[in-house]
Formats: structure tokens, C-alpha cells, sequence
């Protein structure tokens, strides 16, 4: 049965095991912070825990939930008593929810120091930087408990580990290392040692599971396979810009301006943007960039800014509830994947695996998985990007969604005003 604790920032337990609570929902996400919601029963000891500790853990999660967030409802009339335990004698009339994202939000305390320099290979950069802002080398402003662990180098397709070259001087710590990672496919997690009473962060990178590959099992959503619950494909061209104008230092006809062409062919529509990089100076400190340095340093800007004009191709779904499928194909395992199918060979159309694909263990967070859809001719590699993990009583259910959802209003908004800004 999955059981709950309450933490202290120290890690130490200050209330439970305890699995005398009413529901939980625990979603963990791959390129923003996660979060969760719990609902216990109101008694004097868990309140009073509540009010002293720090984090959640739930007993087959790795991770922490923060409490960020504490509400206490009583019900009308003094009427019904949720949990079978504690004795109801303990229990106040009402419910405690408890929410908060995970610890990983504790990155999003932190703002990056003015004129800090980030070159070099993409982790190594990232734990420097984080270890500066947030860990021992922080000094006042270091996360307490907060440890940065060594993380493997990340790699492209040609084996050469990914490099960046970037001044991220003012900007939320939380927002540039998932900025800085997500061009690697990578994230970053907090998980608890409970050994030294600290919180680590890493940097990982979900596993490839798309059948382009033979190293690792296959993983393939698709509407032919009975494995997709719901799928929403979008393609949107209306705020698309493949060509910019970086404006930086200087005024009238010595302004420095560059020009940026993302056109893969020259007979291309052009749709321009202006781009306002005043803020970007020759000089840091008592260095002064040269003309070439300057001008890339501008068209680094530029290709930023173009990323948020990008022609949107969404793809957003979820996994089937595989309860509800029924073996159907006639065949065993005979392989090393857990598929009676090659781990290479894609499976015949209409093919209704006999045993279903499971969260944590076909596939994982973070994830590159092979998506199918039948109506529309077309394959796609997502990434698993977000797991809910619901409980209820002793029951857990888990939906995995993939890919990323279409820019809502606020998103849109958010863009449309840092345009203007610029101008």
C-alpha cells in the first residue's frame, strides 16, 4: 500500500507512514516543474506537521512534493469523517488539501548573478552556474540542504557533447537551466538522499525508445496499437518569422545592426522580425568584444527570439488505459523487449499487444517514444512529458502524456508583449 510522510527541510520525518489519506495527485512533468494535490482527513497531529514541515514523500515516488500550500475546509453540520484511520475520536469535522509543486521548484528561488558567464560543455556549464547561484559557492544565497551532484556530459548524434556560450546574468535560475537543457532534450531532477539529509540536483535525458534504434526497448504509441487515448495535432503558421533584424548598441546610422536568415531555401516566403538588442553592450566589465564577437553575440539573440516564432507543429495526447485492452494477436514473448516482435521491426497494423506498456517500466519520463497516427499517414518521435500518478484508497491509476500542448492565450499574450517591448 502507498504510503505518505511529511518532511522536515532536513529530510527528517516529522508525521507518518501514514495511508489514512483520501486522495492524492501526483503529477510530475519533464520540461517544467511538477506539482501535486493531497486530501487527508483533519486531525490535531497531521495540522500541527503540516505547519512545520517542508516536503511530501510519497513511498514509490522518487521525488518530493514542496507544500506550498495549506487549506483546512469543515464540513457543514459536523457530519461525515473521511479516512479509516486515525480513530474518528482524533478527527475534526473537515479536510485538509495540501498542494504545492515538486522540489524542484526551489531552483525558481534563486536569480542568476549579474554578469556571469556560462562557456563551455552544456553540463558542465549548468552545474557551474547552479553550484554559483544555489549551492555551497552561493555562500548567503545557498539552497539549504542542497547538493550538486556530477552528471554525465550530454551528447548528439555524433557523439560530440553540446556546448553553449551564453551571459544569463538576471534570469531565473529555474527557467535558464530548463532553457539551456531542453536544447539537449535534457531536464534536470531534485531527489532526496535521505543518507545525508540533502537534495541533489542532475541532469538526465530520457531514454531514445523510438524504433530508430537497438539499444533500448521500443516504446510506440499508436492509434493502430489500440495505445493512444486521445491525440491533438496542430500545424499553425500564424505567428512564424524566419528572418530577423538585431538591433544593438548605438544610435541613428551607428546602431549595429544584424541580419539573420533562417530560410532553408533562398525562394522561401521571408516573414520578418525587428528585433530591439539594445541591451546588449561591447563591454562587460573591462572587457570589450570585438566586431566579429559583438555580431554573434547579437545573432545569438536573434535566433533566440526566432525560436518564439517558430512554425508550431503540436502534438499532444495521452497513453490508452491498457485495462481495457484485450490480448488478441496469438502471440508469446520471444523477445528481449517484452514484444513478440523484434526489438528493430515494427508491428503489423492492427496488432494489439498481449501484454500492455506500463509507466516506469516500458517507458519512463522524459522518454523519446515513437507516436503513430493512422488517420493522418504520419509518424512522429515525442518525448513523454508529463505522468499523473492518481491515488485513491488503495487504487492508483497513471496517465502519461506526450508531446506538448497548443499555446494557450496566456502563452500567446506573454509573447505577443515581449514583442512590443522591443520595438
Amino acid at each position: 500500500m502507498t504510503t505518505l510522510m511529511l518532511l522536515a527541510r532536513d529530510l527528517s520525518m516529522l508525521y507518518g507512514p501514514m495511508d489514512h489519506f483520501q486522495s492524492l495527485v501526483w503529477c510530475e512533468k519533464y520540461t517544467e516543474c511538477g506539482n501535486f494535490t493531497l486530501i487527508l482527513p483533519m486531525t490535531d497531529a497531521v495540522f500541527d506537521a503540516l505547519g512545520r514541515a517542508e516536503y511530501v514523500a510519497v513511498s514509490d515516488r522518487p521525488g518530493l512534493g514542496r507544500i506550498e500550500k495549506i487549506r483546512y475546509t469543515q464540513n457543514a453540520g459536523g457530519g461525515e469523517v473521511y479516512g479509516a484511520s486515525p480513530s474518528v475520536s482524533e478527527q475534526k469535522r473537515g479536510i485538509l488539501t495540501v498542494s504545492g509543486r515538486m522540489a524542484e521548484s526551489i531552483l525558481s528561488d534563486r536569480v542568476i548573478a549579474r554578469g556571469t558567464h556560462a562557456a563551455g560543455s552544456l553540463v558542465s556549464c549548468v552545474q557551474r552556474v547552479v553550484e554559483a547561484n544555489a549551492g555551497a559557492e552561493a555562500g548567503e544565497r545557498a539552497l539549504p540542504y542542497f547538493h550538486v551532484a556530477s552528471s554525465a556530459e550530454l551528447m548528439d548524434e555524433d557523439g560530440t557533447a553540446y556546448a553553449i556560450d551564453d551571459f544569463p546574468g538576471g534570469q531565473s535560475l529555474d527557467v535558464w537551466v530548463r532553457k539551456t537543457l531542453a536544447e539537449a532534450g535534457a531536464a534536470y531532477r531534485i531527489l532526496p538522499d535521505y543518507d545525508t539529509g540533502t537534495l541533489v540536483f542532475s541532469v538526465y535525458r530520457g531514454l531514445n525508445r523510438t524504433q530508430g534504434q537497438n539499444v533500448n526497448n521500443f516504446a510506440v504509441f499508436s492509434t493502430s496499437f489500440s495505445s493512444i487515448g486521445a491525440l491533438d495535432y496542430i500545424s499553425d503558421k500564424s505567428e512564424y518569422k524566419n528572418f530577423a533584424y538585431i538591433a544593438g548598441e548605438g544610435e541613428g546610422n551607428d546602431r549595429v545592426v544584424v541580419t539573420l536568415d533562417l530560410r532553408q531555401n533562398p525562394d522561401d516566403e521571408r516573414r520578418e522580425l525587428f528585433i530591439d538588442a539594445r541591451d546588449l553592450s561591447s563591454k562587460n566589465g573591462d572587457t570589450t568584444l570585438g566586431a566579429s564577437a559583438y555580431r554573434n553575440l547579437l545573432l545569438k539573440r536573434g535566433r533566440q527570439r526566432l525560436l518564439d516564432h517558430e512554425h508550431v507543429f503540436s502534438l499532444d495526447g495521452t497513453a490508452a488505459d491498457y485495462s481495457a485492452v484485450t490480448p488478441d494477436c496469438g502471440q508469446t514473448d520471444s523477445s528481449e523487449n517484452g514484444s513478440p516482435y523484434p526489438l528493430n521491426q515494427l508491428p503489423p497494423i492492427g496488432t494489439v499487444f498481449p501484454a500492455s506498456m506500463q509507466a516506469d517500466v516500458d517507458y519512463m519520463l522524459g522518454d523519446l517514444c515513437d507516436i503513430t497516427s493512422e488517420a493522418l499517414h504520419m509518424t512522429w518521435s515525442e518525448r513523454i512529458t508529463q505522468i499523473t500518478y492518481t491515488y485513491e484508497g488503495t487504487r492508483r491509476l497513471v496517465d502519461a502524456r506526450f508531446g506538448c500542448a497548443y499555446p494557450d492565450l496566456k502563452e500567446y499574450v506573454r509573447r505577443t508583449a515581449d514583442d512590443a517591448a522591443q520595438r
